[in-house]
């Protein structure tokens, strides 16, 4: 009796099975970072047999991260055990992505071995990170939203436009006294409106 006919299923349905077990799409979480900042990771999900018996759990060693990152612009962070992660089976192997200057014949032929897996951190907005970012309604806001950067050259300006001032003043007597007319320095224009941050 063959695997087919002892599962109730044809051949075909059987290798599109097996197929299916290759983790083109799943999701998962760092069970370790390397030093070579791959990671180890654990899928979300146990593999389960037809007759309902769960297998162990599903790991993978050494899988490169990606993130985003262009010429343009690019995000780095320290990702750790526990992260969860998008793991994506690609179709041909390429060892290290950032390594990719022209289009080469592939090493591996063989379509979603666990070799091609790669992954990306990925999941729903973690209120406990270390380093936060949010957007929200055209305001970027950095470790929190309570304090206000200030930019240099309105900073610079209003400082010297007093520092100006402060050269210059006359007191009302010949001795020594306080101004006729305390001054003030005003440095609001310096405040920035669309970044924020908590730090």
């Amino acid at each position: 009796m063959t695997t087919a006919q002892a599962t109730g299923l044809s051949d075909k349905d059987l290798i599109i099975n097996i197929l299916n077990n290759f983790f083109i799409v799943d999701y998962g979480y760092i069970n370790k970072v390397n030093p070579d900042k791959t990671v180890n990771i654990t899928h979300a999900v146990k593999p389960v047999l037809l007759d309902g018996t769960e297998l162990s759990e599903t790991t993978t060693d050494n899988v490169e991260v990606l993130t985003i990152s262009g010429a343009g612009f690019s995000i780095n962070w320290d990702y750790k055990a526990n992260d969860k992660v998008l793991i994506l089976g690609l179709k041909d192997y390429v060892p290290k992505v950032n390594n990719v200057k022209k289009a080469e014949v592939p090493k591996s032929f063989i379509h979603y071995d666990r070799s091609t897996i790669k992954c990306i951190p990925l999941c729903i907005f973690n209120s406990e990170a270390k380093a936060k970012i949010e957007i929200k309604d055209g305001t970027i806001a950095i470790n929190g939203n309570s304090k206000h950067f200030v930019t240099w050259e309105d900073l610079n300006t209003a400082l010297n436009t007093f520092l100006g001032l402060l050269n210059t003043h006359t007191h009302s007597a010949g001795g020594s006294g306080t101004p006729t007319t305390p001054m003030t320095i005003n440095i609001a224009s310096a405040k920035t409106k669309t970044i924020v941050t908590g730090g």
